[in-house]
């Protein structure tokens, strides 16, 4: 309900101030099966603003985050063209131009996550997990359940 009530503002907030916006939601899992948030994608103006929002109790570690005009052809997040240092509290805003006019965009969005309330008995530390933007493709070679989705949007009328 949190995640509706967010995306659900976002768009309002958009509509409110006449920007012509697209908006899409997909789910975040954590170890393949574990739903832990959302990842929604909104078309700002001129720009792509790509947000991670975690439910309670799990909290947001390092994010990564591939956007491109074509599919992904590696699943290591470390080399995904956007690392944390492009994100602030897990928003990334990246401007529509850096995709030449593409209205169609492949997108691959990992992130770690922690549980505070689940502790390890042997190491004692917090279980952690890698979580993934749920996506209808995996990202080649297969190796690991890195997943991408497409993203279409309406450009904005002149």
């Amino acid at each position: 309900m949190k995640k509706f009530i967010v995306l659900s503002m976002i768009l309002l907030m958009l509509a409110g101030f006449g920007i012509t916006s697209s908006a899409t939601e997909v789910t975040l899992y954590a170890d393949q099966v574990i739903d832990v948030g959302t990842l929604t994608v909104v078309v700002d103006g001129d720009n792509l603003v790509v947000t991670y929002l975690i439910d309670s109790p799990w909290i947001l570690g390092e994010t990564h985050l591939y956007v491109g005009t074509s599919a992904p052809t590696k699943s290591a997040p470390g080399r995904f063209p956007y690392g944390p240092e492009y994100a602030v509290d897990g928003v990334y805003t990246i401007p529509l131009a850096d995709f030449g006019g593409a209205t169609i965009l492949y997108i691959a969005a990992q992130a770690e996550v922690e549980n505070p309330e689940e502790i390890d008995p042997v190491t004692l530390l917090l279980r952690e997990e890698t979580t993934w933007a749920y996506g209808e493709n995996q990202i080649p070679p297969g190796k690991n359940w890195a997943m991408y989705f497409t993203f279409t949007y309406v450009p904005p009328s002149p």
